[in-house]
This record gives structure tokens, C-alpha cells and sequence, in this order.
């Protein structure tokens, strides 16, 4: 058992790929004896599934159906990553809706996740109260990120150096622009290393208690 409980009802945790947001967001599940919910689960059930969404879904599909995509530039590649968190933040804000509403306390992690989220209405006036908190963590070097991706897999062996260096570099740009969007947020943002205090640093950063 926690040796509190948190303030929060939903933790949202955010940042590029390759930063720790999985491993961290596990480590604050068992912490609390919440629960935590992947973006990605969300994003695949939507690219799977074909689901028609109220608004132009291209963006959704940029990154699977763009033929030597990590061949692209990488600051066109950070855009695409911003253009599919666009998409997912209304699928985002229906569960925290529902998590909150049903007081089912949960931690969400993912790269989908932009801080503008919080500015939207529903989520707004959940987290006006404390019960949305998140936080924003960035990795800025490029090798780390890399090993990191490697590390987790996922296919990136099968690409050949220099697309691992642009989506490794893309990462990097899109963890800069969402620090940068979380600053005008005033939204706590924290470099993931050293990682033996990242859960402390966490919990003090998202705490309401004075």
C-alpha cells in the first residue's frame, strides 16, 4: 500500500519517445496501486480499427502509411508527431473524463499527449481542482534517446543508421517543442535523469499539499 494517496485522479505524463515515460509510468502505478493506460492503446485501436473521427484523420496515418518516413527531415517528422497528439487529445480527454467522473484514480502515459490538453474545457475544470496533474519529461541527448528506443525495440534495428540518428533527432526536437508548450502551461516539466529520484521528483512536482 501507497504511504498516501495521491492528489490526483488522473496523472497524465508526457513527453517524446525514448524519455522513460513507460517505465516510469509503471513505477508510479505500483507506487499508488493505480492502474496506468498507454496512448499508444488508444492511437492503435484508432488506426486499426478505421474509426471515423469528427475531424480530418490523415495525420493519424502519417507515420504507418508515409512509405521511407524516417527519411523525411526531421523537424517534418516533430510536426507529425504534433499533428497526431491534435487527434488523440479528444479520445485523451474522454477517458480522463471518465476516469475522474467515475473516481477511478489512473496514470497516462504517451507522446500523444500535449499540454494544451489541459486547456481544454472539460479537462480545464477537472484539473482547476487538482484532480488532473501533469507532468512533462524530456531527454535532450540524442544518443540516450536512441539507446533508449533500442532498448524497448519495436523495429528500429530493422532501419539503417542514419534514419535511427533523424527519428532519434526528431524526438529530441518534438521533447523541446512540448517543454516549451508545457512552460507556457506552467505545467512542471523534468528531465527523466538521473533516474533513481525521477519517481520522487514526480510525486513532488504533481503534488497539491503545501
Amino acid at each position: 500500500m501507497p504511504a498516501y494517496q495521491p492528489d490526483w485522479r488522473v496523472l497524465l505524463i508526457g513527453g517524446s519517445s525514448g524519455a522513460g515515460k513507460t517505465v516510469i509510468a509503471k513505477a508510479l502505478g505500483l507506487h499508488f496501486g493505480v492502474p496506468w493506460l498507454q496512448v499508444d492503446d488508444l492511437r492503435l485501436a484508432l488506426q486499426s480499427s478505421h474509426v471515423m473521427l469528427p475531424e480530418d484523420t490523415d495525420a493519424l496515418y502519417f507515420f504507418t502509411q508515409t512509405r521511407d518516413v524516417w527519411q523525411l527531415p526531421s523537424e517534418r517528422l516533430c510536426e507529425g508527431l504534433i499533428a497526431v497528439g491534435r487527434i488523440m487529445t479528444p479520445a485523451i480527454e474522454v477517458v480522463i473524463a471518465n476516469h475522474i467522473d467515475t473516481f477511478a484514480p489512473i496514470i497516462i502515459e504517451g507522446d500523444g499527449i500535449l499540454p494544451s490538453l489541459l486547456a481544454r474545457p472539460d479537462v480545464q475544470t477537472r484539473a482547476n481542482n487538482g484532480q488532473v496533474q501533469a507532468v512533462f519529461l524530456i531527454e535532450p541527448d540524442e544518443e540516450i534517446l536512441l539507446a533508449n528506443m533500442a532498448a524497448r525495440g519495436r523495429g528500429i534495428d530493422q532501419f539503417t543508421r542514419e534514419e535511427q540518428c533523424t527519428e532519434a533527432r526528431s524526438k529530441r526536437l518534438y521533447g523541446q517543442r512540448l517543454a516549451a508548450e508545457a512552460h507556457r502551461y506552467n505545467l512542471p516539466i523534468l528531465e527523466s535523469r538521473p533516474w533513481t529520484t525521477l519517481v520522487e521528483r514526480i510525486i513532488a512536482a504533481t503534488s497539491t499539499r503545501a
